[in-house]
């Protein structure tokens, strides 16, 4: 009985000194995350990553869904703690930004409607090319094609998805893995265009320059998660080819 007793005191000490995390993502770009319901669950491969990192550096962390811009100001304004969304590493980010060690490699994706007369990289000239707002895939875009196209700024993968079907553009470029799951989950509306193509230094976990200690333990629960196969589990779930 004692023993019990102190068992339920240590955890409930254990509770009370866990750092309480908020941890901002988007609500849809699979298979990095996707908003499950309106009870802010979430599921998708950053968040099966994050999850398990808060559950080695004892953190309480809590997902909060927003626009993938407003993660950087959000972030700035210290309403969250962290961000997790995909988000590739740059030089141009890290001058704000401290970031984890990358846990993915970084890859941009052109995807079209199946129907599209878009069949290689080399019939995009003179086409209108969509990217979401914030991130490096705009850029991307005009190293290689520079005045040749029309770059249109969308606010999220659904919106770029819908401009899609809506012929509003004729192609995307978004991250390669998310360009992926849509062809494979919806065969017969969407194909990629060329290979991946990469870009930035992989993705990682990002926070402010003041949050050192932090990223510190997440890096070395990212490491934990290689030696023991726990992050190889994760990824075969999301990514089995």
């Amino acid at each position: 009985m004692k023993r019990l007793l102190f068992l339920m005191l240590w955890f409930a000490l254990s509770l009370s000194y866990a750092q309480n995390l908020s941890i901002g993502t988007t609500s849809q770009n699979p298979p990095f995350n996707s908003l499950a319901d309106q009870k802010d669950h979430f599921y998708g491969f950053d968040i099966d990553i994050m999850g398990e990192i808060c559950n080695r550096i004892q953190a309480r962390c809590q997902f909060v869904p927003l626009l993938f811009n407003s993660l950087f100001t959000q972030l700035s304004t210290e309403d969250i703690d962290l961000a997790i969304a995909a988000i590739i590493i740059t030089p141009y980010r890290q001058q704000e930004f401290l970031f984890s060690l990358p846990y993915l490699e970084s890859q941009g994706q052109f995807i079209t409607l199946q129907q599209s007369n878009i069949k290689t990289l080399e019939d995009i000239p003179n086409k209108k090319i969509g990217t979401r707002l914030g991130t490096p895939f705009k850029g991307l875009a005009f190293s290689l094609y520079k005045n040749s196209v029309t770059l249109v700024d969308v606010l999220d993968i659904a919106d770029l998805m819908d401009s899609l079907k809506n012929k509003t553009i004729d192609v995307a470029l978004m991250d390669a893995e998310a360009a992926k799951n849509w062809v494979m989950n919806n065969s017969n509306v969407y194909k990629v265009i060329g290979a991946p193509i990469p870009v930035g230094g992989g993705y990682g976990i990002m926070a402010n320059p003041n949050q050192g200690a932090l990223i510190s333990q997440i890096n070395q629960a990212l490491l934990h998660m290689e030696d023991d196969g726990t992050y190889l589990k994760i990824y075969t779930r999301y990514f089995p080819n």
